[in-house]
C-alpha cells in the first residue's frame, strides 16, 4: 500500500485502493470485523478525496447504498439510480443469454490449442421455446437484477446438461424459470427479516 501512496499518479492510487476496498467489502458500515490492511484502504480512500479535486473522479455502484459508510457517502456528489430492468428489458436480456448460454453453447471454438486441451460441451437443441414462452418468464421475472437474469439462464443451461437428451423445452425452461423466482422470494423474504431484526 505505501508504494501505491507514493505513486505519481493520484487516480492510480485512488483506483487501487478503491478496487481493493470494493472486492473485500471494505465501504461496509460495519467496521467491527476490518482486518489493519483493510483500515488502511479505506483510510487511503478517505484521505484522497477529502477536498474537491480535478485529478480524481470517484464512481461507486451498489446494490446497498444504504450500507456505505457514511464518510463514503459523504463524498458523493451526484447520485444515479440505475433501476431494475422494466419486462420488455428482461425479456431482451432472457433472449441475449438464451443465445449465450444455450444456443451458442457446444459451439467449436476457433484454434488447435483450444480443441486440444479443452473438452467441448454438448451442442443443446431447442424445441418449442417460442418468444410467448420468454415473455412468460419475462413477466415472472419482476424484481430481478439483470445479474439475477444471467444467473437464471446459466441455471438453465445446468437443467439442459444434467438432462438425459440436452434438449430445452418449454417445460424445462417454465420449470428452471418456476424454481428461481419461488428462490428469489425466499432470498428477499430472508433479507426482509435479517433487516427487521437489526
Amino acid at each position: 500500500m505505501s508504494t501505491a501512496l507514493t505513486s505519481s499518479s493520484s487516480t492510480e492510487v485512488l483506483l487501487n485502493s478503491l478496487s481493493q476496498i470494493e472486492v473485500s467489502n471494505r465501504f461496509w458500515r460495519n467496521k467491527t470485523y476490518m482486518s489493519e490492511a483493510q483500515r488502511s484502504a479505506l483510510n487511503a480512500l478517505l484521505f484522497r478525496t477529502g477536498d474537491q479535486s480535478k485529478d480524481i473522479v470517484l464512481a461507486l455502484a451498489t446494490n446497498r447504498p444504504g450500507d456505505l459508510d457514511s464518510a463514503v457517502a459523504d463524498r458523493i456528489d451526484e447520485v444515479l439510480e440505475f433501476p431494475l430492468p422494466g419486462e420488455d428489458e428482461r425479456f431482451k436480456l432472457l433472449k441475449l443469454y438464451l443465445d449465450k448460454y444455450i444456443a451458442k453453447a457446444g459451439e467449436k471454438k476457433s484454434g488447435w490449442l483450444t480443441s486440444l486441451f479443452r473438452r467441448q460441451p454438448q451442442k443443446i437443441e431447442i424445441k418449442g421455446l417460442s418468444d410467448d414462452v420468454i415473455r412468460e418468464a419475462a413477466a415472472k421475472t419482476d424484481d430481478f437484477s439483470g445479474r439475477e437474469i444471467a444467473k437464471l439462464m446459466a441455471s438453465v443451461q445446468a437443467a439442459v446438461y444434467g438432462s438425459k437428451d440436452c434438449v430445452l423445452d418449454a417445460n424445462l425452461f417454465r420449470g428452471v424459470v418456476d424454481y428461481k423466482v419461488a428462490e428469489h422470494q425466499q432470498r428477499r423474504k430472508l433479507a426482509g427479516s435479517e433487516g427487521n431484526n437489526n
